[in-house]
């Protein structure tokens, strides 16, 4: 894959602070404290420089899309940093995920988690959310929130996995209620799983909605255009 120039570090910096800066206020107006929310920037066509330019700024937290592009940046990388496989991932791309991921957020099967079971090396256990269609989009991926209870005990369960919480997609083109009801709907079902996993992370929340998200009760954003610019 080709990539394009050099990142501007100093407009990523900007971009930094105005989300930061963002997700304060909209935990201020919740009534959250601030830095309770997790920052995940999603880096998918971006080169690794501008990974890179990030952990040099001291950020930790990166999502991919596709197992290609994890592969392929991973080894550029150096410092302190983690990377999310935030897309769909198929079992036949399970092996060289898990050589470069700490979290897996888009659990939607029991055939992953056997896929995943299958080609662990049983050395550690990598962080999993289950990710849930809140929105009844045919075009998403996810599981039905009725079986969420039911795979997040099966995720719970796993030698090769440790239950963390929960990831959705707000829907698109919604109007803001629509984007609530979403969000709140995760929300919900994350407390009934809080037996599972006391934190129960809430993985809600993109460039667009984040704001929302955090109001509604995410503890973990996926930000990408407005912080590292349009796909290239």
């Amino acid at each position: 894959m080709e990539y394009p120039l050099e990142p501007d570090k100093n407009q990523l910096a900007a971009n930094l602070e105005s989300i930061r800066e963002r997700m304060d206020l909209a935990c201020s107006r919740s009534g959250r404290p601030s830095g309770s929310v997790r920052l995940v920037a999603v880096t998918k066509t971006h080169p690794a420089s501008t990974i890179q330019a990030l952990i040099d700024l001291g950020h930790r937290d990166f999502g991919e899309n596709r197992v290609q592009e994890i592969v392929e940046k991973a080894p550029l990388l150096h410092g302190e940093f983690t990377l999310h496989m935030i897309g769909s991932l198929q079992t036949n791309k399970v092996a060289p995920a898990l050589q470069h991921v700490g979290w897996i957020q888009s659990i939607d099967r029991e055939r992953l988690i056997a896929a995943i079971e299958s080609r662990s090396t049983g050395d550690k256990k990598f962080k999993a959310l289950v990710e849930v269609n809140t929105s009844g989009e045919a075009s998403k991926s996810g599981c039905l929130p009725a079986e969420c209870r039911r795979l997040c005990e099966r995720t719970a369960a796993s030698g090769a996995l440790e239950f963390c919480g929960l990831m959705t997609i707000g829907p698109l083109g919604a109007t803001e209620k629509g984007i609530r009801e979403s969000f709140a709907l995760l929300r919900r079902l994350g407390e009934e799983c809080r037996d599972l996993a006391p934190r129960c992370e809430l993985s809600m929340g993109m460039s667009d909605d984040f704001t929302v998200a955090i109001e509604e009760g995410s503890t973990m954003i996926r930000v990408g255009t407005a912080l590292v610019g349009s796909r290239c």
